[in-house]
Order: structure tokens, then C-alpha cells, then sequence
């Protein structure tokens, strides 16, 4: 594809359109953009908006923001005219022969993306993580990569048609999303999507499918790999994999996932997992996700603003030992989190709802534990200092998400753990 000589229309203007703006403007190709809310009529020749008129005819390819629903009615309408839509990760991948290694799941894509790069560069494997995780496709124009590691969406799934992966994974399938899809099973049905002219599939073989795929997953302190446990590795508690007798240190349940399904990928490139494990100890540590970030009066305070739903706080509480004091809370989402029941009951001294979702969670979860009530993270945190408990983990793990407060789960972690600092800046 030449983009010189296209013409292209963005359609929507978030995170797509700003990377697309960027691209286009440096390399002179020809568009246009528009938002969903500026059109006023399509028909056969033109696109009528509140700024004028767009000939349609004139526009090659219309790169879709995956944030609008396929229900959208201009959406559509340019579906039913037979239109080409098309997203910003076939452009990248109609300019580049590289290989390209394709991530999706619940919960952990950007984490294993970032760690998939980190591994692959600590052994001279030149690898880009970009995507859904916040790095421009179009960085990986910039330079030679040996890898692209694409986080994807389903909602960018949704609209893929023409995908081109070398290795594809799906990490894991809960619930999540169903605003925008129908059911568990049409969210499967479009993270499946991912393995669509994929050379390798990977599944964790905890996902219910009727096709077969190569699969990873963790049982009883194993690897496993295909179904056949790996050798001389194992782990215990989510604190650490042990390699033979070397020590490697990780950070909870999630991080052992994310490693097992680098396993099994960095298998098919053919690195070995003690080269694996190596660069595995020189990740980077991403923020906002079971982190770590302040220990007072021997109470540790960690901040995992990155889970947007039960089984990422699930996962938070499997990474703990007991004696927790769980923050959870926010928007509504519809989502069941009655799976928490139990691990509540069992390692949460406390347990502090907040937000426009805290009595729906009290009459899911059904928590036979002290339960505190509260409206926002001011009210949370100072009620923590009002009553502070000592050789406690106070794990803010709020399990969905907060748009009515904040922009992102990153501001909302932020504003968290600067609430607490002040606090304990005040009081040391």
C-alpha cells in the first residue's frame, strides 16, 4: 500500500486519530477527519457534517476509531455501502515485513507486551511493545524491529479483518466489557479473532474452545507448557521462580502468568528459559499495578488502580498473604463479582467499598467482614489514617472502572497514592 497516493478519512479523533494526525502530517498523505457526532447525513456521494461536505468518492480508506460501535448508525450506513474500514494496525502492517507478535486477554496484555520487549532486548532481539498499551503503532516505522509486539482490544478486534501475526495469544477470558458486547461468549468469539491468518495460536488452557490451539497455564507450582510441565522451573507463593537454584523475584500471581505465556511464546522463537529468565529479572516494573509504593509503621500500601474487574482484583488477593484491608469501588459496570466472595472472606480484615457502585458490590460479594462504606479516595484514605491499623496490606484494588471521576486508571492511581503520601509526609 502507498499511502502517498491515498486519501484516507479518520474517523473519530481520540488516541487513533492523534497517532494517525501525527504520521500523516509527517509524511504528507492526504486526509481528513471527523468525529461520529459531527455527521449529519450520508448518502451515496458525500458525507454532509456540521462543517460542510466530504465526497466520499475522493477517500480511499476510512481508519476507524475502535472506540465507536460497529451499532453506530453512520458506522453502519458505511458498512451497508460497501465502504472500506480499516484500522491503524493494517496500516502499520501493510508498510512493514516484520514479524509480528499479537497479545489479548482480560487482564495483562500491557504487562506481558512490555515484559515480551524487555526479554527479547535483554537477548539482542530488537522488539517493540506498542498498541493498546499507549506507544504509537507508527514507532515501530522509526526503526528496524526484529519484533512488534501488538497489544490489541477487542474492540480493535472487532473491526481487524486482514491481521498478520506471526505468534497470536489470548491470556485470559472474564468478564469484562459487556456494554459493548452482547455476552461472554461474543466477547470470546472476537478475542478469537486475534488467531485469523496467525502462523502460531496460543490459548491459555484454562479458556473453553472447541478448536485446538498450543497451550500454557500454571498448576500446583508448575509450568506448563503444551500441556507438559517444564523442568528444573517452578515458583512458590507468587514471590518467586526458582531456575535450577537461582532465585528470580516476582511480584504477585499476575507476574507469573505473564511469564508463562512469555514461556510459551519465546518456545516457538526458540530462546531458552534460562535466557528467558534472565531478562524476566531485568523487566521494567510498570506502575498501577500491585505496586508497592509506601510502607508505614510496618503497613504496606499498594496500588493496583489497573484492575477494571473481579478477576484482576481476584488475581491482587491471590498475590497477598492475609490480613488485608481491600479498597474497592466506582463506576457500575455489568459485571458479576461474586466470585470474590470467598477470598474476602478469607484475607480481608477490612473491607471498604466506595464510589456509585459500593452497595452493588456489598449485595454481590456478601462479605462476612468489616465493611465500611465511604463516597471517595479523600474520605477513603483519611479514614485509613483515622483508624489506623498496623502490620496490615492496605490494597487499593478497585475492580472497575472510575470515568465519572477520572480519565484513566492511571490518574486515578496517582491521585491514590499522592493522598496517602500526603498523609504519611504529615504524620512521619
Amino acid at each position: 500500500m502507498n499511502l502517498s497516493k491515498l486519501s484516507f478519512l479518520i474517523l473519530g479523533k481520540g488516541v487513533t486519530y492523534n497517532n494517525c494526525k501525527i504520521f500523516f502530517d509527517k509524511n504528507s498523505i492526504t486526509y481528513q477527519a471527523i468525529n461520529t457526532d459531527d455527521i449529519l447525513n450520508i448518502d451515496n456521494d458525500s458525507i454532509l457534517t456540521k462543517n460542510g461536505k466530504i465526497n466520499i468518492r475522493s477517500i480511499n480508506y476510512i481508519v476507524i476509531s475502535p472506540g465507536i460501535k460497529k451499532e453506530n448508525k453512520y458506522v453502519k450506513k458505511l458498512l451497508d455501502a460497501g465502504y472500506e474500514l480499516i484500522t491503524d494496525v493494517e496500516l502499520l502492517q501493510s508498510q512493514l515485513k516484520a514479524k509480528y507478535i499479537c497479545v489479548t486477554g482480560t487482564n495483562g496484555k500491557t504487562s506481558t507486551v512490555n515484559l515480551l520487549a524487555d526479554i527479547l532486548n535483554n537477548n539482542n532481539q530488537k522488539a517493540l511493545a506498542c498498541g493498546n498499551n499507549g506507544v504509537s503503532l507508527f514507532k515501530a516505522l522509526e526503526e528496524d524491529f526484529s519484533y512488534i509486539i501488538i497489544e490489541l482490544s477487542s474492540y480493535q478486534l472487532e473491526y481487524i479483518k486482514n491481521l498478520d501475526s506471526f505468534i497470536s495469544i489470548i491470556l485470559n477470558i472474564s468478564e469484562d466489557h459487556l456494554d459493548r458486547h452482547d455476552s461472554l461468549k461474543e466477547y470470546l468469539d472476537i478475542k478469537l479473532q486475534i488467531f485469523n491468518n496467525a502462523d502460531n495460536c496460543i490459548i491459555n488452557s484454562d479458556i473453553a474452545v472447541s478448536k485446538k490451539y498450543q497451550t500454557y497455564n500454571i498448576n500446583k507450582n508448575k509450568f506448563l507448557i503444551n500441556g507438559k510441565i517444564l523442568k528444573k522451573i517452578s515458583f512458590m507463593d507468587y514471590k518467586s521462580v526458582k531456575l535450577n537454584k537461582r532465585i528470580f523475584k516476582v511480584n504477585g500471581k499476575h507476574e507469573v502468568m505473564n511469564l508463562c505465556a512469555c514461556l510459551a511464546i519465546l518456545k516457538i522463537i526458540g530462546l531458552s528459559i534460562n535466557d528467558t529468565l534472565i531478562g524476566f529479572s531485568q523487566r521494567l516494573a510498570l506502575p498501577h499495578r500491585l505496586e508497592k509504593f509506601c510502607t508505614y509503621k510496618a503497613t504496606n500500601f499498594i496500588n493496583d488502580s489497573k484492575s477494571t474487574n473481579a478477576s484482576s482484583t481476584l488475581n491482587a488477593l491471590e498475590s497477598i498473604s492475609s490480613s488485608v484491608t481491600l479498597i474497592m469501588g466506582g463506576d457500575k459496570k455489568k459485571i458479576s463479582y461474586s466470585l470474590l466472595s470467598k477470598i474476602i472472606n478469607d484475607k480481608v480484615k477490612l473491607l471498604i467499598l466506595f464510589g456509585r457502585n459500593k452497595k452493588d458490590l456489598y449485595n454481590e460479594i456478601l462479605p462476612n467482614v468489616e465493611t465500611i462504606f465511604l463516597n471517595n479516595l479523600e474520605e477513603v484514605v483519611s479514614y485509613i489514617f483515622s483508624d489506623f491499623r498496623r502490620k496490615t496490606t492496605i490494597l487499593f484494588s478497585p475492580g472497575t472502572s472510575s470515568f465519572s471521576l477520572y480519565q484513566n486508571f492511571e490518574e486515578r492511581g496517582n491521585h491514590f497514592k499522592n493522598l496517602v503520601n500526603n498523609y504519611v509526609n504529615k504524620k512521619v
